[in-house]
């Protein structure tokens, strides 16, 4: 998982290939290759847009979920704080 973002240090999955062109804003983004993933997310917790910096996978199981689901205003993302739940990925060549 990383180490920051809007809901913690996550995996964090767009819903669609168009969305990562507004997500994905960092600094070394739109520089690679995207990269499409099942991901079983489990139970999701809603956030608001604001989510929360301070959220750990541990944090979230003690609330009894799995994942977060929150829209920082340009559309859905889920988070996942463990590499295990990422079930599949295939690469593409760059964006």
């Amino acid at each position: 998982p990383g180490s920051r973002g809007w809901c913690g240090g996550g995996i964090y999955f767009a819903t669609t290939p168009e969305a990562t062109k507004t997500k994905a804003i960092g600094a070394d983004s739109h520089t690679g290759f995207m990269i499409e993933a099942r991901v079983d997310v489990g139970k999701a917790l809603l956030m608001p847009a604001t989510c929360d910096r301070s959220m750990t996978g541990l944090k979230l199981a003690s609330k009894g979920f799995d994942s977060v689901k929150f829209n920082p205003g340009d559309g859905d993302e889920y988070i996942v704080y463990s590499g295990a739940r990422v079930i599949s990925t295939k690469h593409y060549g760059k964006r």
